[in-house]
């Protein structure tokens, strides 16, 4: 089994392996690098897509998906439910449309998608596809920001911890999770990695900041998983396992 990562921007990656492909959280126009659109569109061409949209801050959630879910196949679209409530303007037109609450197990075009609660808005996605399972974050992270009380620093670690620990259990063969260069604790990317163990670690809401890859590569250096260290938008690598 087999698959390949491309990266867009921030969070947004296409994912593809023999059977479908993916894209997460493909953010508003503002928020991409030019010629982001064709790289997906290339990208998707031709392909079964699913769509998995964590939720609807513009960093995760282009108004207009459709614009480069076209060339697919066929699509189908994971969103989070507070999307349709805070952002109506943005639910796909074409498609089947899932929306999906936390803590919430679906089946959907072939695939098991289970919610998890953010600690932030909407959900992170365990989804089993066959053989083929994977974690997506979106905005779950070890927030624990400057000025954050004792308390509140404690209850965010071990709420991520806890989250992590069941994504660990999941054993997903790629997981996607934050690094976000604003905070030294890489908003939990240090940890996830080592927590999860998955076969291939995605970094990600870097903010296009990716030399914090390096940096993260070298703190979890011997660990279980391989990094996928990328650079700059359209970077590619596939992964066996």
């Amino acid at each position: 089994m087999h698959c390949d990562i491309t990266y867009i921007h921030h969070s947004a990656f296409v994912l593809r392996t023999d059977k479908r492909a993916y894209l997460f959280d493909y953010p508003e126009n503002e928020h991409l690098p030019e010629g982001a659109g064709d790289l997906v569109r290339r990208a998707v061409a031709g392909t079964d897509l699913a769509v998995f949209i964590s939720h609807g801050h513009a960093d995760h959630l282009n108004n207009d998906l459709a614009s480069v879910t076209g060339t697919a196949a066929q699509v189908r679209y994971v969103l989070s439910d507070d999307v349709e409530e805070l952002r109506p303007e943005a639910m796909p037109a074409n498609g089947q449309v899932l929306a999906v609450e936390p803590d919430e197990t679906y089946g959907f075009g072939g695939m098991i998608v289970e919610t998890l609660t953010s600690n932030d808005l909407g959900v992170a996605f365990l989804v089993e596809d066959g053989c083929f399972r994977f974690y997506y974050g979106g905005d779950l992270a070890e927030w624990v920001w400057p000025g954050a009380s004792p308390a509140e620093a404690d209850f965010t670690r071990r709420f991520f911890r806890t989250a992590m620990e069941r994504v660990r259990d999941f054993r997903p063969h790629v997981a996607f999770a934050n690094a976000d260069p604003r905070l030294d604790n890489l908003a939990g990317g240090e940890a996830a990695c080592r927590i999860i163990g998955a076969p291939v670690f995605v970094p990600m809401h870097t903010f296009g900041e990716t030399a914090i890859i390096a940096d993260l590569a070298r703190r979890v250096e011997g660990g279980p998983s391989r990094l996928f260290a990328y650079a700059r938008m359209g970077d590619s690598e596939a992964f066996s396992f």
